[in-house]
């Protein structure tokens, strides 16, 4: 609301740098926002938030998409990201993010999965060397 004010009071953008670098020091925003900002006030603007956007929403996380995903996940514990993105039409990162932040998975389930099928690939190799019981030669 600095800025508003400045461009309120007839400050010039420079002016108004100068005010907020002197008041929030280091932690001041950039000379880039500030203009940006600026003008935008000047223009017309009343408010810092975001206007409404017309096409995709921003977010698939929705309650629908988080159960879809749960679903999947119970169903299969080993599908792929890949997989569920595809089913559902969802960018990768965002199942991901629904994955292990929105359903609280700490371990990823896929790396439980592959772990597990990495074992069961070195217990058949085991199995098919040469003197082993379980090959079918003795």
């Amino acid at each position: 609301m600095t800025i508003k004010f400045c461009v309120k009071a007839g400050e010039s953008a420079v002016e108004t740098i100068k005010l907020i670098n002197k008041a929030y020091g280091s932690a001041a925003m950039s000379h880039a926002n500030v203009y940006r900002w600026y003008a935008r006030f000047r223009d017309g603007r009343e408010d810092v938030k975001d206007y409404a956007r017309i096409g995709r929403p921003s977010t698939a996380r929705t309650d629908e998409n988080m159960e879809s995903v749960c679903h999947l996940l119970t169903e299969d514990h080993c599908t792929t990201l890949q997989v569920i993105a595809d089913r559902l039409n969802i960018a990768k990162e965002t199942i991901r993010r629904i994955e292990t932040e929105d359903l609280g998975k700490k371990k990823d389930l896929r790396e439980i999965c592959s772990s597990r099928l990495d074992h069961r690939a070195e217990t058949r190799m085991r199995c098919l060397l040469p003197g082993s019981s379980f090959n079918g030669t003795r």
